[in-house]
């Protein structure tokens, strides 16, 4: 079932000091084919990442993939196990200690993979700056991130930057932390918070919200687990906050509208995309059954049809005739 991939496993111990799961929701097991690919990473690769999930997109294979704030290059390296020979996967980071253990991990991942030649690059840059990083426009089919969105300020030029860099009908898959409330500013500048991350998460409608102006009008939340404060100190000073590792797909696919819209349509899933042969999960509202005609809205329709997962779906209906809003006669 490709629900559990669609929701990131999350270890407890990649949340720094301050941070764990929630000791309700333990969150789910990685996927067979990545723990199998992770065994066959070099080690320091895998032990010194640290991450809030795993957005590991579907259907990547002779794509292009940007993972922002790569750190060691896990990410980089899993992508480019599914991408294949024939695609190819950047990863950008600010830190040059973090980009000599992936770059010299990158034979070692090459020979494992059973790659002829390297598909795998690392560059030095900033995430909010992808141009001066020498990024070109519409480079790319996916863009990835693991904790680095929330670390970087102003996010909204961050997204901007993301939306320029994505082909039409691309899509920004990340995981990171945010809060069911704003932090009020005395508390995010706090020494103490700032130092362990947390000062720079955003409430989450308040990313939704910087995520349509910025070009992507229907953010999608793929999975949420919640996030416990490890420090009775620290938690008693953020005033009640909530913390939450969640996990966002957003498409850059036209004429998307502010909510979804019933026009007649359904999907049917053909089961074709690699370790989901029963299941895929698009969203935590859209998950399909290999086989099964589904109803959907205008938007998932629109996104199911201009994405790279448009070889996989059998698209029912069109735009010609109007209902309503999606759902409200169910």
């Amino acid at each position: 079932m490709c629900a559990s991939e669609a929701s990131p496993w999350l270890p407890r111990e990649r949340f720094g000091n301050a941070l764990t799961l929630s000791s309700a929701d333990t969150g789910p097991e990685p996927p067979v084919r990545l723990r199998q690919i992770m065994a066959r990473l070099p080690r320091e690769v895998v032990e010194r990442f640290t991450g809030c999930g795993s957005p590991i997109p579907e259907a990547i294979e002779g794509r292009r993939v940007l993972d922002l704030g790569c750190g060691t290059g896990r990410d980089v390296f899993l992508c480019a196990a599914l991408a294949g020979p024939t695609g190819f996967v950047m990863g950008l980071d600010r830190d040059p200690d973090n980009l000599e253990v992936g770059r010299r991990n990158v034979e070692a991942a090459m020979r494992a993979f059973g790659h002829p030649e390297p598909n795998v690059a690392f560059r030095q840059g900033n995430i909010e700056n992808l141009e001066a990083a020498g990024v070109e426009d519409e480079g790319f089919d996916v863009v990835i991130s693991n904790r680095a969105l929330n670390l970087v300020r102003p996010t909204l030029q961050v997204l901007r930057e993301v939306y320029r860099v994505l082909k039409p009908g691309g899509e920004f898959y990340f995981a990171d932390v945010y809060t069911d409330r704003r932090l009020p500013e005395e508390v995010a500048s706090d020494p103490e918070v700032v130092h362990e991350h947390l000062g720079g998460a955003a409430y989450v409608g308040d990313f939704v919200r910087t995520a349509r102006r910025a070009g992507f009008v229907d953010p999608r939340i793929v999975g949420r687990h919640p996030l416990r404060l490890a420090d009775p100190h620290l938690e008693s000073r953020l005033g009640g906050v909530g913390f939450w590792a969640v996990t966002f797909r957003l498409f850059k696919v036209l004429d998307l509208e502010d909510g979804e819209e019933d026009y007649g349509q359904a999907a049917r899933y053909q089961g074709t995309i690699p370790g989901c042969a029963h299941h895929f999960a698009l969203d935590a509202e859209n998950r399909f059954e290999a086989g099964r005609v589904v109803p959907v809205g205008g938007n998932t329709a629109r996104i199911l049809l201009q994405s790279r997962f448009a070889p996989h779906f059998d698209l029912m209906g069109d735009f010609s005739r109007h209902y309503g809003p999606f759902g409200a006669r169910r």
